[in-house]
């Protein structure tokens, strides 16, 4: 039997909603790329924006730059020699293992290398979604969350981090081995990962913890001997700097999802702010850690990625792609278990949020991806504590 009661969400709406929006993104995104001239869109970013700076930083590296690849002056000129009409600064600000994946692409024209980044992570995003739940008519609603047109119009690498995040947790228990290094290649974006160590930790996942560490290591490793240990200074040097962007809104807060983000965006001081998101941080951790020894692993898994997007302060919205995870697996438990009241609510809006987080945050002042992401956190607690079915 069916709990809930959310006679709002039925059949016939989940299958027409994701047709709409995947319809409307790809006009939006075909009309983005039709009104852009010499490259540059109607916001005067390059197309695929973020991405300038992996090309840039791919192309640096390449000619055996990659330490000046954090130097803001350095990095804009390479963007420019990328896009000549491009007069907009996008810092680099990734450790040097993320050129390793990045290297290729500065071989291709411009156009042709975020053509290949984009697809190529979004097959393996696809891929993912697909492996949760197995039906091709998955892929509709899977390719219209509103995330992923936000990832793809900003060239970012929000596809990537949901692969290897979402992987690892769900190979924990049968490829502990693969699991971990997943896990470890995730270090490119440290920020995603800051709770899964001790979530390994209490889980008892000895050899995926021991696989993870190797992995990060490896390609910290590889990379110093690619690129020199000078470009790992460099970026331990530059991460004063992102501070700086975090706390000054240089980098802006609308697009951020975090709560420090949001206390910033409504005139909170700085140590005001962090103290908030302190708070919402550990309390968010200690009730993961304390919830990870009970449930499926497919809820502990979900439980983990909505509490992973909370604790980090530095963190945008082409990041929820990773929300992709998490609702993918209570749908996939809901169908077969049965809804709680306001699960499916929780879920339908985790999927809305991302494209109108940063409009709602820039133009009325309302940042509400934080109480968004709390909404789904609730849900996901709620599910690991619930009894599961034979």
């Amino acid at each position: 039997m069916i709990e809930g009661g959310e006679g709002w969400i039925t059949a016939a709406r989940v299958r027409a909603y994701p047709r709409l929006v995947l319809a409307l993104a790809i006009v939006l995104g075909a009309g983005w790329i039709a009104m852009s001239r010499d490259l540059i869109d109607p916001q005067g970013k390059p197309l695929g924006a973020d991405f300038i700076t992996f090309y840039s930083a791919a192309r640096m590296a390449l000619a055996g730059e990659a330490s000046a690849t954090y130097d803001p002056d350095r990095i804009f000129a390479a963007e420019q020699a990328a896009v000549p009409a491009n007069a907009q600064h996008f810092p680099w600000q990734y450790p040097p293992s993320f050129l390793l994946l990045l290297l290729p692409l500065g071989l291709l024209p411009y156009l042709v290398a975020l053509a290949v980044f984009v697809g190529a992570t979004l097959a393996l995003y696809l891929w993912l979604i697909y492996r949760i739940l197995p039906d091709r008519r998955v892929l509709v609603p899977a390719l219209a969350f509103t995330a992923v047109l936000v990832n793809a119009l900003g060239g970012q690498n929000g596809f990537l981090s949901a692969a290897l995040l979402g992987g690892g947790l769900l190979l924990l228990e049968r490829r502990p081995l693969l699991a971990g290094a997943l896990l470890g290649l995730l270090s490119y974006k440290p920020q995603l990962g800051l709770l899964l160590p001790f979530l390994l930790l209490a889980g008892g996942y000895w050899r995926s913890l021991a696989a993870a560490i190797a992995s990060t290591f490896l390609i910290a490793a590889v990379s110093a001997a690619a690129f020199g240990i000078e470009s790992w200074q460099r970026f331990l040097a530059h991460l004063a700097v992102a501070r700086f962007y975090l706390e000054s809104g240089a980098l802006p807060w609308d697009k951020m999802v975090s709560v420090f983000a949001a206390a910033r965006l409504l005139g909170a001081g700085v140590a005001a702010a962090y103290f908030l998101h302190a708070v919402v941080a550990a309390a968010v951790a200690v009730l993961t850690l304390l919830a990870w020894r009970h449930g499926s692993l497919e809820r502990r898994a979900a439980l983990a990625v909505a509490a992973s997007v909370l604790i980090s302060p530095f963190l945008y919205d082409y990041d929820l792609v990773v929300l992709a995870v998490p609702i993918a697996l209570l749908t996939t438990d809901g169908l077969r278990s049965g809804w709680q009241p306001g699960l499916r609510s929780a879920l339908v809006l985790a999927w809305a949020a991302p494209l109108l987080g940063a409009p709602l945050a820039r133009f009325a002042h309302l940042p509400l991806m934080p109480l968004v992401l709390l909404a789904l956190f609730a849900a996901c607690y709620r599910r690991v504590g619930r009894p599961t079915p034979a």
